[in-house]
């Protein structure tokens, strides 16, 4: 079993920049999952608009936190309860599992940010909350 962890802002947002590798803004938001070992996993949003913002998902390496709770848990924040839209992926384009694991979740390839990075660029990954299958289908349509 796991657990949810939504009160340790600073140190969940500290964990997933290191994890990442890179900064992100000053409004951001945080879940984590840790379980026995630790902490497992922590899931940023950032770049708040009235229909989107961008989602970044930080591991421990391990797949010890990839359970369906955390993963509904991502996307149900987002698209329940702050009603928004859409998810933005900004995505490595040489980090190919990141991009292979966003594809399985269902994001969808929207395009290509040339030198967005200091050596590489990104790929922009994009999810709707019509096409999440992590949330109850009654939420999928816009309200």
């Amino acid at each position: 079993m796991g657990e949810f962890i939504y009160d340790r802002q600073p140190e969940l947002i500290a964990w997933a920049r290191e994890a990442i590798g890179f900064d992100v803004g000053a409004d951001v938001k945080a879940i984590g999952w840790s379980d026995a070992g630790g902490l497992r996993a922590v899931t940023l949003y950032e770049n708040f608009t009235t229909c989107d913002c961008n989602i970044h998902i930080a591991s421990d390496g391990t797949r010890q936190w990839l359970r369906r709770p955390f993963l509904a848990a991502c996307f149900m924040h987002p698209f329940v309860q702050w009603r928004l839209r859409r998810l933005t992926g900004l995505v490595p384009s040489k980090n190919a599992d990141a991009i292979r694991f966003n594809t399985h979740l269902g994001f969808r390839r929207e395009g290509f940010v040339r030198h967005a990075l200091p050596d590489d660029d990104i790929v922009l990954m994009g999810m709707l909350r019509a096409e999440c299958r992590f949330i109850p289908a009654e939420f999928r349509s816009d309200p």
